[in-house]
Parts: C-alpha cells; structure tokens; sequence
C-alpha cells in the first residue's frame, strides 16, 4: 500500500495492559497498510502502560497519545474517535493483535463492495499460542443491512463487538460509545449497521482475541447491561423494521439466558428473582424461538431445558464448560 491511499485511525484503549500491550502496539503498527493514524488512548492506566505508549510514540511518528483520568472502556474510544482526523476508523483491544494484512484486507473489501463498513473473522487466541478458529471457512460476501442485523444477533460470522471491523468516520457522526456501560458496543451497533445499510464481510479470521481469565468478560461482575442493550435493540427495530421482529425478540431471549450463563462461568450464585427474570423473558419470546427454523437444534435445546429445569440446565451447562472453554 502506498501514501496515496485513504488515511486511516487505528483507536487502541489502554489500561492495565502492560503485560500484553507491546504485542498489540506491534502488531498495529507492522500493519501492510501503512497510511495510519494511530491513537492510543491511556485511560489512567496505573502500571506501565503510560511510558510503554511514549516510547513506541518516539519510535513511530504515526502514533497519537491521549493520557487521560480512568473513565472507562467507551469514554477512551470516544476520545479517540474526537481527535481522529482519518477517513475510516478500526478499533483494536489492548490486550489484542491483529494479523498484519487485517487492515489492508478490510479495506479492500470496503471498496470491493463498495460499502462503509466491513468485518473480518476472529481467531480465539490463548497464552500458550494456541489458536481457534470457529468457523468453517466461508466466502467474502456482503450482507444488506436485515441480513447483516440477523448475522450479527446470530453470533456466527461475527457479532456486535467494536473490534474487527472497519468503518467510514461518517457513521460516527453522530454515535458515541455510551459512557459507564459494559456491553457498549451492543449499545450502537444495530445503529451504526442502519446507517452503513451494507456489511463487506472478509471470511479469513485476521483479528486474534486473546482470552485471559481477568478480562471484563470473565470477571465477577455480573454483566446485566447485556440485557439492558438487547431491550434497547429490541425496542428500536421492532418498530422501525417490523420483517426483524423474531430477530430481536430472540435476541433479548438470549440476551437474558448469556446473563445466566456469566453467573454460571463466574461461579456467583443467581439469585433466585433474576432466575425468574430470565424464565419470564425467555417465555414470553418461546413462540419466536420455536417459529425461527435458523436456530440450532442444541440453541433451542438450550432455550427447552432452562424452562423446564434449572438445577439441570446448571449441571448440564457446567459439563459443557468443563469441555469447551471457548
């Protein structure tokens, strides 16, 4: 790729990352395509990140540091969006790499298909160097804006996470991360397909999403904005697009049984109320849940057996885990 090329910022929100943060500092900036910006956003990180972002300032003038106080994941991504200047944007987790075509591939699908948003595939990546990939490789597609909604909600080719995925500045004119939310990404992105209408999809898994044990997904803080987000989703479609209503029902059905299943991953007991929550929502959504012939048989399993009993969903789910960990 040459410096003709359209600029494009890189936003990394950074805290408490220093035991992984040069991996992915290398790997955003050995990028094939290298007309970047890239901004990285320490959001008052209390280890050695701060020094760890000036000097890989000093040793590449394409790189942009924000030192700011500790306000959160989506307030750090929102300063990053306001000073960018590129015309797309990629979001990229501290704790993440990217394979060094991630760029350059997402890019070429954009324009390939003439779109202002694309994504890629996800290898899950582990600290002994293993690395999955879930999916049966596909072709490069591009979805129209009801495909892209039910794709995303469906959680197969890819879903509702910031990160692998490119977009044109101009669908963040008016969207910001929501601020003291977990699940933020959730928040906007049903919104920002409706503005891109069109999804490029890049089958190859080019993103590398790191699990570790202490992340925000796998802490002891129960993520009920998941929920909260879902509703939100819910709600906004449903009446602007009547043809998605059995989408995002079951998506707010799911929404409340994935909320379960962080209290059954982070081993907290559920208090029995909210497993009555969960029971009242999946019920009230069972008919779509039934009608939909795109789910799987084990999801609609899964749906049947936390109706009929949680003690053996609770058992039956933790042998699952036990099994497969990602």
């Amino acid at each position: 790729m040459n410096s003709n090329q359209d600029l494009i910022s890189i936003i990394v929100p950074i805290y408490k990352v220093e035991k992984y943060l040069r991996n992915c500092l290398d790997s955003v900036c050995n990028q094939t395509y290298s007309n970047l910006e890239i901004i990285l956003v320490d959001d008052g990180s209390p280890d050695k990140c701060p020094s760890i972002c000036e000097e890989y300032r000093k040793r590449d003038n394409r790189i942009t540091v924000i030192h700011q106080q500790n306000q959160g994941l989506s307030q750090a991504r929102n300063a990053g969006i306001n000073i960018s200047t590129g015309k797309y944007l990629v979001f990229v987790d501290s704790d993440d790499t990217v394979e060094k075509t991630m760029v350059e591939k997402l890019y070429v699908c954009l324009n390939k298909y003439n779109c202002l948003m694309a994504v890629c595939g996800k290898y899950y990546t582990f600290a002994n160097g293993k690395k999955i990939y879930k999916k049966q490789k596909e072709e490069d597609k591009v979805f129209n804006f009801f495909d892209a909604i039910k794709e995303m909600n469906s959680y197969n080719l890819f879903d509702m996470s910031a990160w692998a995925k490119i977009y044109h500045r101009k669908l963040f004119d008016q969207i910001r991360f929501p601020i003291g939310k977990l699940s933020e990404d959730y928040f906007v992105m049903y919104k920002i397909i409706e503005l891109a209408q069109e999804v490029g999809y890049v089958s190859e898994p080019l993103y590398n999403y790191f699990q570790r044990e202490n992340s925000i997904s796998r802490n002891k803080k129960i993520n009920h904005d998941f929920i909260e987000a879902a509703k939100a989703q819910m709600e906004y479609l449903q009446e602007k697009y009547p043809k998605l209503k059995s989408t995002v029902h079951i998506a707010f059905a799911s929404a409340n049984l994935t909320v379960l299943d962080f209290y059954i991953k982070s081993k907290v007991k559920c208090p029995k109320s909210k497993i009555s929550e969960f029971k009242k929502a999946v019920r009230e959504n069972i008919s779509f849940i039934r009608k939909e012939k795109s789910i799987s048989r084990k999801k609609r399993l899964q749906f049947e057996l936390f109706l009929k009993s949680y003690p053996l969903y609770y058992l039956i789910f933790s042998l699952y885990r036990k099994i497969r960990r990602v």
